[in-house]
């Protein structure tokens, strides 16, 4: 790279690593560059982008995007030039950008929200990086898309999605039944054996449920049923923490029928939004994780992430240089340590 100084994303420098290392070099410089204040992006992703993808923490987006992409390329039996790759819950991040850029035989962003598509369509554009398609949706979208254009998904991948999925069973089974799909790549900061992570996301969930779960589903169970009692809405609220759509007026119906309601599965301290089912945060172990996903017919591997060593200040990045070294010598039991998990389903 002219006058530019050659970053090292990857560890593991072997053709592929080299490839996706150079390319990753790349973006890096497009995005430390690039400008979308013209662009027709409202000001909430312009400010959700800038603050999220091209601040602070640029590296560690690029360098965990290139850690995923490298890691599921090898556990698929071809070229890149021969893999379809899509970026599930793709938001604004850095994943669907460098796929984009090393050579894929195709590329696939998806988001929930159709906005994101529109948003990550224009900055693609300013960055000259071509996707092939957006998709707009659920799980049960990209299947519909990928058997309506007869595409195979050989790489569904996601970096911090799998914890927000509302049902995880019904998503890996879908997955594994559409026979669209190799491999399954995730990666998660909600990482229950991590004792800073576990005690993040119980704070994440009681601050969520206080602020904003308990009052939405007091809301609507009032409009579902509007002469409850105070007793029974107090319960209703309770039980029904962790349940959406058809999911939670059933189990309305059943409390206030007197018939038995049956506790949501791997619920902890979840909670989500009971009208979309966004925002779930499974906090879960790979025990649990393995139930899930091998119950749908996949094989699951689980991995410890790493640590960003690209902080602004010095003492911080000699503690995480530590701790990588430490997950580094713990093998499997790594994740003790590390600030995020992967997560695998591989047929």
């Amino acid at each position: 790279m002219n006058n530019q100084i050659e970053h090292k994303f990857l560890i593991e420098m072997d053709e592929t690593a080299r490839l996706i290392n150079d390319r990753a070099n790349h973006l890096y410089q497009k995005l430390q560059i690039i400008d979308i204040s013209h662009t027709n992006i409202d000001d909430f992703g312009k400010a959700y982008f800038n603050s999220h993808h091209i601040g602070k923490r640029l590296f560690f987006s690029i360098q965990s995007s290139a850690d995923i992409i490298y890691r599921s390329t090898r556990m698929i039996n071809k070229p890149i030039a021969d893999i379809s790759f899509i970026d599930y819950g793709a938001g604004l991040g850095t994943l669907f950008l460098l796929a984009g850029m090393v050579g894929f035989k195709k590329v696939y962003f998806n988001d929930y929200f159709p906005q994101w598509a529109t948003y990550a369509n224009i900055i693609s554009d300013q960055l000259s990086i071509t996707i092939d398609d957006y998709i707009s949706g659920d799980i049960d979208a990209v299947i519909d898309y990928g058997k309506k254009h007869d595409i195979h998904f050989d790489i569904v991948a996601s970096r911090n999605v799998v914890e927000h999925i509302y049902s995880l069973s019904s998503f890996y089974s879908k997955l594994y039944n559409s026979n669209l799909v190799t491999v399954c790549y995730s990666t998660t900061t909600a990482n229950y054996y991590n004792p800073a992570m576990r005690i993040k996301h119980y704070l994440y969930h009681k601050n969520a449920e206080k602020s904003q779960f308990i009052k939405q589903r007091s809301e609507y169970i009032s409009q579902l049923v509007p002469d409850i009692s105070v007793s029974d809405l107090k319960t209703l609220v309770e039980i029904t923490r962790g349940r959406a759509f058809d999911d939670f007026t059933t189990a309305v119906n059943h409390y206030i029928q007197r018939k038995p309601v049956p506790p949501v599965a791997f619920l902890s301290t979840n909670t989500c939004d009971c009208k979309t089912g966004v925002w779930a945060e499974n906090l879960i172990t790979g025990q649990q994780y393995k139930e899930i996903i091998e119950g749908a017919g996949f094989r699951m591997l689980i991995s410890p992430g790493f640590w960003d060593t690209h902080y602004r200040y010095l003492l911080m990045n000699m503690i995480t240089r530590i701790l990588n070294r430490l997950i580094n010598i713990s093998g499997k039991k790594g994740y003790l340590f590390s600030p995020f998990i992967n997560i695998v389903a591989a047929k």
